[in-house]
């Protein structure tokens, strides 16, 4: 849908079923500009009703430390809302409407394209999809070296909120060396404790 890797694979941001706790009238995606171990993430978004027309998707083009960003529809001027050098692998965002934030979960590998050489998480937060973010939970290792995990996911679905926490299962993938009983599906307990 949109060549070269500024925003080769983006992953829609979950608002939650039908995009019921939206917070305007758009689509909104995350790329990095690498599969594993990239550096830039962009944001773009789309009207809900043209989210099929590449023409009618915009990029964040400058960022603003108090106001929302202005924005372009050429993906070769936009820039980046977070940037870390070789750990921005595939993002996940989510939108957790109770209280009003935005996880950004992304990975790293320990060593370029491999699967058994562990890997690293880190979680951010922001009070918008651009930004800024503040790192809170770094993860290193991640796992172990034999699980050596990527692609970290947090359905909403699977999240609940009571007694100032957020509950669920984090869900990822696994090495991916001819093998490996972690080359499926994931998950493990998920817990968020906010003031």
């Amino acid at each position: 849908m949109f060549p070269g890797s500024k925003f080769g694979g983006p992953a829609f941001i979950n608002f939650g079923k039908n995009n019921e706790n939206a917070v305007d009238s758009f689509i909104y995606a995350v790329s990095a500009d690498q599969w594993d171990n990239g550096s830039e993430l962009r944001l773009g978004r789309v009207p809900m009703k043209d989210i099929m027309n590449a023409s009618s998707w915009e990029w964040v083009s400058q960022l603003h430390s108090e106001k929302e960003p202005y924005w372009t529809h050429e993906l070769n001027n936009s820039v980046p809302v977070l940037s870390n050098d070789g750990r921005i692998s595939m993002p996940e965002m989510i939108y957790l409407a109770p209280i009003k934030k935005f996880l950004l979960l992304t990975w790293s590998l320990n060593q370029d394209f491999s699967p058994r050489d562990g890997s690293t998480l880190y979680i951010y937060e922001s009070s918008n999809p651009w930004g800024p973010f503040t790192l809170f939970h770094k993860e290193d290792p991640w796992e172990n070296e034999q699980v050596t995990p990527y692609c970290p996911r947090l359905p909403l679905k699977w999240l609940s909120h009571s007694d100032g926490k957020i509950t669920g299962w984090l869900q990822f993938s696994g090495g991916w060396y001819p093998g490996s009983e972690y080359y499926r599906s994931n998950i493990r307990p998920f817990e968020l404790t906010f003031r």
